[in-house]
């Protein structure tokens, strides 16, 4: 885990793998220098549906970008995928038998996080290197720490001394308060909101305008559903709804 600083002085164990967009060609050095062709990585998206979609229009549409990465393409075992839409980058194949190579990172834009956690973990065996990416509309403290191949969206807001673990997902305009801690793999979606001081598992998922009050606790592999107000703690392993947030009894469970 790397930590996130003014942009201006990017802290340089995070030079080769945080794109602080908007921001990275004004490092203190001078080490990267926007338009230096030199300098770009082979960028590869793992999954091709929905959020791969939606990751590679956020990455055309974001200053400085393509100064920095090529978008190579998807990596994707449905080859299928991208049948009914124009103007993205090709599948290249599936994760499965893609071999990494120097200059290659990826990001794993995949919504679910069993599958996410399935194909990060396999390019990582492989020896492939995920990059953070953080929207230049986003409001980061200066002492919060973010993890690898984490991606912080448009308009979000992460508060002094948060820690967002690796791999993480926050949607546009969640919030991530001062002093919480989010774990790996976790998903905020838009409009998701952890108040001060809120503990989150690994691999736990907080749907669309989920609100967690203060200090509250939530376990791994947690679900919060839409909408919902979390106002107790919540087990590992617990999906709750509502308002105030229930646990959600499965037929059979």
């Amino acid at each position: 885990m790397g930590v996130f600083n003014d942009p201006k002085e990017i802290n340089a164990a995070w030079r080769d793998t945080l794109f602080v967009a908007g921001h990275r060609d004004r490092v203190s050095d001078g080490s990267v220098s926007k338009g230096d062709s030199r300098m770009r990585k082979n960028l590869y998206v793992i999954g091709a549906r929905g959020f791969g979609r939606d990751f590679v229009c956020w990455c055309r549409n974001t200053p400085g970008f393509l100064d920095q990465y090529k978008l190579c393409g998807f990596l994707d075992d449905k080859t299928d995928a991208l049948l009914d839409y124009v103007d993205y980058p090709q599948i290249i194949s599936s994760a499965e038998s893609f071999q990494p190579k120097d200059g290659d990172v990826f990001f794993c834009a995949m919504g679910n996080i069993a599958p996410k956690v399935k194909y990060t973990e396999m390019i990582l065996a492989k020896g492939g290197k995920f990059d953070t990416f953080i929207s230049p509309s986003a409001s980061i403290s200066s002492t919060a720490k973010i993890g690898e191949g984490s991606f912080i969206w448009n308009n979000v807001v992460v508060g002094a001394d948060a820690v967002i673990g690796d791999h993480v997902v926050c949607q546009s305009n969640s919030l991530v308060g001062h002093d919480c801690k989010i774990g790996n793999y976790c998903i905020l979606d838009t409009f998701a909101a952890c108040c001060g001081f809120v503990s989150v598992g690994d691999k736990t998922i907080l749907h669309t305008r989920a609100t967690v009050v203060p200090k509250i606790s939530i376990g791994s592999n947690a679900m919060v559903g839409v909408g919902s107000v979390v106002i107790r703690d919540v087990p590992e392993g617990h999906s709750v709804f509502g308002n105030p947030a229930r646990r959600i009894i499965s037929p059979g469970g």
